[in-house]
């Protein structure tokens, strides 16, 4: 049987999870960093010398040596054929040695490297067994106190569907549409907007003004197989009882296993 990519001599189980769960991390933070900016080829490229660094154990001079180590990773997706992996590594090493990237061009070369990108994140992941390994860490929570702007700020600038938030002694969900639907429902005047705006959120969901929903949960140590049936439309809260409070440790979406 090949050893998995990402090892070393002797490594126990858990550092190679840990290792295998900050790369995928970096390869996502990288790949959300081009879907935002195209031109920010060259910063998200670094991502995979530092992968490659973390699978083989040492540092090399120039990109062309990582290679081997990650032609090997792309090879265990079982999604490319080892000449297309070659090409797109050849096509990022090669634009990362060039110093000018412009318009249509630039933007060809950042859709090369999410290619590559995926096909790491895949093989990373068919190693990956927990919730915890695959969730988003840290997720933007909802206060009850917060007002209806900061939770539609939230959603535009993050292209948030929904939010979680705490209310009442339970976790709940937040949807787009309905902050959408409260704000231009029966809307006579822009100061009717502002005070909607200025309403603080918790006192909307009391008032029945924005519908909640209620949040399908999991622990972190729950098997990646057993959200399939869970998993729809919207999120699943990653909860985990500390001192009998459910805390919110993580969120996955339907985006996460894709």
């Amino acid at each position: 049987m090949t050893k998995p990519a990402i090892a070393t001599c002797n490594q126990d189980d858990d550092l190679k999870r840990k290792k295998e769960v900050y790369c995928l991390a970096l390869l996502r933070a990288a790949r959300s960093l081009i879907l935002r900016d195209a031109e920010s080829f060259h910063e998200a490229a670094t991502v995979l010398e530092t992968i490659a660094k973390i699978a083989g154990g040492k540092i090399e001079k120039v990109m062309v040596k990582y290679d081997n180590q990650l032609l090997k990773i792309c090879l265990e997706s079982g999604r490319s054929t080892e000449v297309r992996a070659k090409r797109l590594l050849g096509v990022v090493r090669e634009a990362r040695n060039m110093a000018v990237h412009e318009g249509a061009w630039a933007r060809h070369l950042s859709s090369r490297l999410i290619d590559l990108f995926l096909i790491l994140e895949e093989a990373i992941m068919k190693n990956l067994q927990f919730v915890e390994d695959i969730m988003v860490r840290n997720p933007v929570v909802v206060e009850s106190w917060h007002m209806v702007a900061q939770v539609r700020r939230e959603m535009l600038a993050n292209s948030f569907s929904c939010l979680p938030i705490y209310h009442r002694q339970k976790w709940l969900v937040i949807t787009d549409s309905e902050v959408m639907r409260y704000l231009h429902c029966d809307r006579s005047s822009r100061g009717e907007l502002d005070r909607r705006l200025e309403k603080n959120i918790g006192n909307a969901i009391d008032g029945n003004q924005i519908k909640t929903i209620s949040a399908k949960r999991c622990s972190p140590s729950e098997l990646i197989p057993n959200l399939l049936g869970k998993i729809k439309n919207g999120p699943i809260l990653v909860i985990e009882k500390i001192k009998n409070k459910p805390l919110l440790v993580g969120i996955v979406t339907p985006f996460d296993l894709l």
